[in-house]
């Protein structure tokens, strides 16, 4: 251990590779158990989070036991308790303190990274001063800079006040409802409630029962074909021009006048409109233009890797983690911003020469590339705590050949979106040509590129895979349209009936249901929540909600089929069991809202929002106390036979038998990968 005298500057990093990176990047040398040293500095690290809040019978023994007359429990004094398995590194850390009189939080740049370290520099009540190295990057040049502009405590502490507010909150309704939901369904299966993960299953459940109680409807849409003639070798040629017809009610939301259901009105169209003169009232191109997409943040990149590949949300932020942590390649992956501050802009030439030096292959592409063009990527007033996600500095071809393929394809993706901000835009000719017979419209619509742009950067799934075929969307077919003009008459030789059926919306995947965690602000339609909620409110972070679907997952709430996202039997019952208030989006995003408060600065404290949530419990607990609460059940008498197949996990059912419980010394139909899988039928 360093001598007794506090002299040193301790940097307290999250995990050992960073804690590795920066010793090096400040030309620390010497390596001994549990941290690095010179004569000035000390680097060590947490292993993640060094303590945990204790359980309920931590503050009275009487809590082993649960009880709803207990609850609900609100402790007086939240305390925390050190974790078995990191406590020589936690002793380690408090040495350290002894001899340190300056401490630089080096934890990951985010609220949960603060509240990591200060949660332990709280602990031990550490009395030195206190400061913020706040990284994008682990890569040596990003360190370097970031050594250079040290932030003060008093810059992002209201983070860590954050964290408390979200630590204990999601304490308060999981201990207290888990226990409450458990105990009122009387039977061998834990209830798990969680803040942020019951309104999660509840957007699931909702979306499963759309889809189970959706009742297919036939609609009608006509196409109508008109004659027209070019000149080819000196002869007029006829062509036929492929429009739609347009329903009176098609640019409706209102499912019921968006479509005709009705065949017999169809039909009279066709028999009035059948070899009939329509007149062009509309014939109009125009010349359009596309930026380049915003760069990604990590919904952003989940979704596009669920799109393309299936991609887990938990594996693409496992390995965005990876390509920042362990390879360097890229920036800081838990971001929610798709800007870059304008300071970055001086990067960029160092940023192209490294991704030319990584990978050769690149090098032509980034050639036609102009470096000097700044996208509407660099804007400082779209920059809160973090930037984009973008390729770092570091070049290096060997590990470029290490990545997995995985790893590659998201590497990819982020350094495509990143090059494609160099790029001109996407220009295409929008066509519209409008005909009508009498009060009858039939619409053609036709796209042509002209400049491809940044589009020769980012390739879609959809254009590599509908190569040379025509869209047909359900809409009339994108073509390339004639030259005609205004009041000219055209024959309409065909018209053509598709009978189609209305669809269900699509079960959820992983990138789906993100979209949906992360936008349900701006969903609102009720008018009081839409005045409190802001667009950007969601259902969790950027860091979090990976890890909420993995816990659904994992308690068996929910179901991977596939790609998509289902309840099972046991998420469905907990829905119908829970009160709409714990289970509601809209009040999980305004808390999500009020946290995020908490860590701007934005007037929210965090005895004001753990009050609310007080409030809000006991209101639970006391109407399920006084109404004698009985949960419904969804299962009846059981169907399953022994040797049938789990329908949670593919495992054999056997007999088992309650050991607790009103059914206690009752057999049933359980699954025999137990407690892995908790399936059960009586």
């Amino acid at each position: 251990m360093p001598t007794k005298h506090k002299h040193y500057e301790l940097y307290l990093c999250e995990k050992p590779s960073q804690g590795r990176d920066i010793a090096k990047a400040l030309g620390i040398r010497q390596f001994k158990s549990g941290y690095f040293q010179d004569n000035k500095h000390i680097v060590t690290w947490c292993i993640g989070h060094l303590l945990e809040m204790i359980p309920p019978d931590g503050y009275d023994s009487r809590y082993k036991r649960w009880d709803l007359t207990d609850l609900p429990i609100i402790p007086a004094k939240w305390q925390l308790k050190a974790k078995k398995s990191t406590q020589k590194q936690l002793s380690v850390i408090k040495k350290l303190l002894a001899q340190s009189k300056r401490v630089v939080i080096a934890t990951d740049a985010d609220r949960e990274g603060e509240t990591i370290a200060r949660e332990v520099l709280e602990h031990f009540n550490y009395q030195g001063s206190i400061a913020r190295l706040w990284l994008s990057a682990l890569d040596n040049i990003s360190i370097q800079r970031a050594l250079k502009n040290i932030r003060k405590s008093e810059e992002t502490i209201a983070l860590y006040y954050s964290g408390l507010a979200r630590g204990r909150a999601d304490w308060l309704i999981g201990m207290n409802l888990s226990r409450a939901f458990t105990l009122l369904a009387n039977d061998r299966q834990v209830r798990s409630v969680g803040r942020v993960q019951t309104p999660t299953l509840a957007l699931i459940v909702k979306r499963d029962q759309q889809i189970q109680s959706f009742k297919a409807e036939s609609y009608y849409e006509v196409m109508a074909y008109f004659q027209y003639y070019t000149e080819q070798n000196e002869q007029h040629k006829a062509q036929l021009l492929n429009t739609q017809w347009q329903f009176p009610g098609n640019n409706s939301t209102d499912k019921q006048h968006k479509h005709c259901f009705d065949k017999h009105v169809a039909q009279q169209l066709i028999n009035r409109c059948l070899q009939q003169q329509g007149s062009v009232r509309q014939a109009s191109t125009q010349r359009k233009k596309q930026a380049a997409p915003l760069l990604y943040n990590l919904s952003a990149l989940q979704q596009e890797a669920s799109h393309r590949w299936g991609y887990g949300a938990q594996e693409v932020l496992n390995i965005a983690q990876a390509l920042y942590e362990t390879h360097k390649l890229t920036t800081y992956p838990r971001t929610d911003s798709e800007y870059l501050p304008l300071s970055q802009f001086n990067d960029v030439s160092r940023i192209f020469q490294a991704l030319c030096q990584t990978d050769p292959g690149i090098c032509q592409l980034l050639t036609q590339a102009r470096q000097q063009q700044r996208s509407r990527v660099w804007n400082d007033k779209k920059i809160s705590a973090h930037h984009a996600i973008i390729p770092t500095q570091t070049s290096s071809a060997s590990v470029f050949k290490q990545l997995k393929p995985k790893e590659l394809n998201i590497y990819d993706l982020i350094r495509r979106r990143y090059i494609a901000q160099f790029f001109a835009d996407y220009e295409y000719d929008q066509s519209i040509i409008i005909i009508a017979i009498k009060q009858d419209q039939f619409k053609a619509s036709g796209r042509i590129p002209r400049v491809q742009g940044w589009k020769q950067v980012i390739y879609t799934p959809s254009a590599a895979n509908s190569k040379n075929k025509t869209r047909t969307t359900g809409k009339a077919k994108e073509q390339e349209l004639p030259a005609l003009t205004e009041a000219e008459q055209l024959l309409c030789t065909q018209l053509e009936m598709q009978h189609k059926h209305t669809k269900p919306p699509s079960y959820f995947t992983e990138g789906t249901l993100i979209k949906a965690m992360e936008t349900i602000g701006s969903q609102v339609t009720d008018k009081v929540m839409k005045k409190i909620l802001r667009a950007t409110a969601g259902l969790g972070t950027q860091a979090t909600r990976a890890n909420i679907i993995e816990t659904l997952l994992q308690r068996h709430f929910i179901k991977k089929d596939n790609k998509h996202i289902k309840a099972t039997p046991l998420g469905f019952e907990l829905c119908k069991m829970l009160p709409e208030t714990i289970k509601d989006p809209l009040l999980t995003a305004q808390w999500e809202q009020q946290l995020d408060d908490i860590a701007q600065h934005r007037g929210q404290d965090i005895d004001g929002f753990l009050q609310q949530q007080i409030s809000l419990l006991k209101v639970i607990i006391r109407q399920l106390k006084e109404t004698d609460y009985q949960p419904q059940k969804t299962r009846q008498k059981s169907t399953f036979k022994v040797g049938d197949t789990c329908p949670e996990c593919g495992h054999a059912l056997e007999f088992r038998q309650a050991v607790r419980g009103s059914k206690i010394g009752q057999r049933y139909i359980g699954c025999s990968a137990f407690p892995q899988c908790r399936f059960y039928s009586w």
